[in-house]
């Protein structure tokens, strides 16, 4: 069963490819081939694809059948599917430091710390 399962998978993935399902489509190209080289001896393949895939696209008798060809036609069709579970609980996160703090015990004392005017402030009582 869970064979069966991811090969169907498998083929959901590819197939919502455009590539893929153009690709799908060259069987159509081999008969669109025959049935031009059978109408005309002389055609080569290169002619061929001179004339679906680089030359103006005319429109004639066959032309729903040139359509049909593999890399013809975009295909902007696509599948998406999205599944938003929310979680049972919610997650809470541990403590996290958001500032820097230095415990180093390195520490140096400077002047430029403190203004003249606020160190009168601080200074101890005299005896």
């Amino acid at each position: 069963m869970k064979k069966w399962l991811s090969y169907l998978l498998l083929l959901t993935y590819f197939t919502s490819f455009s590539e893929v399902r153009q690709i799908v489509k060259m069987p159509s190209l081999i008969e669109h081939f025959i049935s031009h080289k059978i109408g005309n001896s002389d055609m080569s393949l290169y002619a061929f694809f001179k004339m679906h895939y680089i030359d103006d696209q005319i429109v004639d008798s066959d032309y729903n059948q040139d359509m049909n060809l593999p890399f013809k036609t975009l295909d902007f069709s696509n599948s998406a599917l999205t599944l938003n579970i929310p979680p049972e609980k919610g997650i809470i996160m541990g403590k996290r430091n958001l500032v820097y703090v230095d415990f180093s015990n390195k520490f140096s004392y400077s002047e430029k710390f403190y203004t003249s005017v606020y160190q009168n402030i601080w200074e101890p009582p005299k005896i």
